[in-house]
């Protein structure tokens, strides 16, 4: 049977790390470019409007998932959503897990490639982070989740580096503020969706939490703004930088605007970037890959998680080299958002609805 902590468990505080972990990951390096391409000067208004509605959401997550503190994913949608379709929609998540790990995975590789490491062959990059995600999940949540608690005192690099080219920044491309439209204003905020996510891994981790009485919605919302504070000061002092114009012709915005300020001691301040960005995404990697092999364990109710650990890895493995160039991958991993839009936000509110209706199932008050 099934034991509720066979893979360990997290701190609420770990919880929040994840949420903010997680989110931060990928999507930074592309988001100011996809964004000011549909709302020019005012992208970081989209991003800003688009954070704020995920914090929402994720309100509506942690209301939703506390009235079934002892229930799994696949429980608690059992009997919100029918047995068969929790199977489906359990499934499912576990190849959008793998597909997204593998993403994640390709995306790190693009940038080692780019900046540190041109002539090593992408098969051998691959197999070393496939085999650090294998060694990073098979002991567990508990383990995932103190590797990204470690790995949060980077993101105060990363608020370091934004500073840095500030004094270059122009506040003249930041104007007229609101000039792009609220129509564009809204559109931007679409492709920014895809650089928050990853926050819907909480709709699996949650049951794993052990001590589910602190004040968890407000925290997790907390979280939310905290990144979306983070993204929007990135992408309104890259769009004052570069200007939309320009900004829309430059591929890794984040880099280039590292390379933009000349450091006394430092010549290229983009590797440092290159480097701490890289453990982060590590750590995103290692909670989807997790995710995904805790729900095949609850499926198939085998005894560790970590034994689809290894069936997976060779699948990610060649996922990763499946990509062709870059903008092969930025293509495919359009996909991957539109599932995140599924998981992210249709199943949110389907199953918050469907908790209204059947209500819960010997909850008890928590505090908010």
């Amino acid at each position: 049977m099934y034991r509720k902590y066979a893979n360990g468990e997290i701190t609420a505080l770990q919880s929040y790390i994840i949420i903010i972990s997680i989110m931060i990951g990928t999507g930074i390096l592309g988001l100011s470019r996809v964004v000011s391409d549909i709302a020019q000067q005012d992208a970081w208004i989209s991003v800003l409007l688009n954070g704020i509605f995920i914090s929402i959401i994720m309100a509506v997550i942690i209301h939703t998932v506390r009235k079934y503190p002892e229930d799994n994913f696949l429980q608690y949608i059992s009997y919100l959503l029918s047995k068969p379709i929790a199977y489906l929609v359990t499934i499912a998540y576990i190849i959008y897990a793998t597909l997204a790990t593998a993403t994640i995975i390709r995306f790190l590789l693009e940038m080692i490639r780019t900046w540190l490491l041109e002539t090593t062959p992408m098969a051998i990059l691959s197999l070393i982070l496939v085999l650090t995600a294998v060694y990073m999940v098979k002991n567990g949540l508990t383990i995932v989740a103190r590797f990204n608690e470690v790995l949060f005192f980077y993101l105060i690099v990363f608020i370091l580096l934004i500073l840095v080219a500030l004094p270059e920044t122009q506040l003249i491309n930041l104007r007229p503020v609101g000039g792009s439209g609220i129509k564009s204003i809204i559109k931007g905020a679409i492709p920014s969706f895809y650089a928050f996510g990853g926050y819907e891994v909480i709709l699996v981790y949650y049951t794993y939490i052990s001590d589910k009485n602190t004040k968890i919605l407000k925290y997790s919302v907390l979280s939310v703004l905290s990144v979306t504070l983070f993204y929007t000061i990135t992408v309104a002092s890259q769009i004052a930088l570069f200007g939309p114009d320009e900004l829309s012709r430059v591929l890794y915005p984040s880099m280039n605007y590292l390379r933009a300020v000349d450091f006394p001691v430092f010549e290229r301040m983009e590797l440092f970037f290159t480097v701490f960005w890289s453990f982060t995404v590590i750590g995103t990697m290692g909670l989807q890959f997790f995710s995904g092999c805790l729900l095949s364990q609850i499926v198939f109710k085998t005894k560790k998680a970590a034994t689809f650990a290894y069936i997976y890895a060779p699948i990610i493995f060649m996922l990763t080299l499946y990509p062709k160039n870059t903008p092969h991958l930025v293509e495919l991993s359009s996909y991957i958002g539109y599932m995140n839009i599924f998981f992210g936000l249709i199943l949110p509110l389907l199953l918050f609805i469907m908790s209204l209706i059947r209500g819960g199932k010997g909850s008890n008050e928590k505090s908010v």
